[in-house]
């Protein structure tokens, strides 16, 4: 079969976002959760979702460098990301490489099209940092599992139809190797979702309790007490996607910004400064993309230099929406105003929402072992 040439897809996805009319996102999370689930449908109705996936989950068969040219495209338009990304970005890739013919045909198809929407359940109160110390347990019973514990930072879990699980099936070996990768439906007797207030005031993170709820053996990933494999696979896939996807974010981010500032005055001297340190940010950004994109496109899997991607990540997205924050002083409060012609509600929430990139993924600490101890051959303290 003949792959479409880049320049060609293009120009064809540049050509139906400037016909599709995107919807405006509304700041009210409910809303905007529900425009963005319409949105979903509508580019998977239209065939733009799941590019990269094979053509036996439902998806386009096209390339990854397909994948990120729809990216482009879109955040250029100024059209939002659908809302099943943790789906389509972090679980769905994992589901596609490891699971059964089942798995693929029963879950993949309606997690493309938002039917389903997905949440990812692996941290927990004592296991965010340390993934592996994990205390979730899944019990044989039977055909089922058993399963019993909670999770934390589960976001959308509140809306979820799945849950990608990961639990301890074999506590009396070492912790990474007694860990199982179940797929969970969240309509299941016993499971508690608990939206936790975020301080940009939204509430799409959760806290999971899961009190002896049945979850059948053909909902296992791959084979029992082999998920941590899985779910390192899992892990890579959504710091890689993400670290390409937010470049493009972050960069159409401060082009809005410098619109904004630039329809109110001349700049000043404090204003330039500030955009200088966001434009250095996200030339660091752009450089050390190249790389991710390279290994991307060879499919290399998860590797180490993931960690490194986030890590810059993390310092030029907070560096980015604070130096733009930062103009906006203390009437980043008020609601509606313009400070310096800026939107002070979206900068605002930028910003907060911003502080938990070193966190989310994996957190900061945890990438620097990961770097200092599997690229620098350091020793463990």
């Amino acid at each position: 079969m003949t792959v479409e040439s880049l320049e060609d897809f293009r120009t064809r996805a540049r050509s139906w976002l400037s016909d599709a009319e995107p919807p405006e996102v509304p700041l009210d999370l409910d809303e905007r959760f529900a425009v963005l689930r319409r949105w979903q449908q509508t580019l998977f109705e239209a065939g733009w979702v799941g590019l990269a996936w094979s053509p036996e989950a439902g998806g386009g068969g096209l390339t990854h460098a397909h994948q990120l040219v729809f990216v482009e495209e879109l955040v250029r338009a100024r059209a939002p990301q659908p809302v099943g990304l943790i789906g389509l970005e972090v679980v769905g890739p994992s589901i596609d490489r490891y699971g059964t013919d089942w798995q693929r045909r029963e879950l993949l198809p309606r997690m493309l099209s938002g039917e389903d929407i997905w949440c990812q359940g692996f941290s927990e109160p004592g296991a965010g940092s340390d993934l592996a110390s994990l205390r979730t347990r899944a019990v044989a019973d039977g055909d089922d599992y058993l399963v019993s514990g909670q999770k934390i930072w589960t976001s959308w879990a509140h809306e979820a139809q799945w849950c990608a699980l990961l639990v301890r099936t074999d506590p009396s070996v070492r912790k990474q190797a007694g860990i199982s990768y179940l797929l969970v439906d969240m309509t299941s007797p016993g499971i508690t979702a608990r939206p936790i207030r975020q301080m940009t005031g939204d509430r799409e993170f959760c806290e999971v309790f899961f009190d002896e709820v049945r979850v059948p053996r053909r909902n296992l990933l791959g084979a029992e007490n082999e998920g941590w494999a899985i779910a390192t696979h899992t892990l890579g896939s959504e710091r890689g996607a993400a670290t390409l996807r937010r470049r493009v974010e972050l960069d159409v981010a401060l082009e809005d910004a410098i619109d904004e500032l630039r329809g109110s005055r001349t700049p000043s001297d404090r204003v330039l400064a500030a955009i200088g340190r966001a434009h250095v940010a996200m030339r660091v950004l752009d450089a050390q993309t190249r790389q991710t994109t390279a290994r991307l496109l060879a499919d290399t899997g998860p590797t180490p230099l993931d960690s490194v991607d986030k890590l810059v990540l993390n310092h030029v997205e907070q560096t980015v929406f604070a130096e733009i924050a930062g103009l906006l002083g203390p009437l980043r409060a008020v609601p509606g105003s313009r400070p310096a012609g800026l939107r002070a509600d979206r900068w605002a929430h930028e910003h907060l929402y911003s502080r938990a990139a070193s966190i989310y993924g994996g957190s900061a600490q945890i990438q620097r072992t990961i770097v200092a101890q599997r690229l620098l051959g350091l020793p463990r303290g």
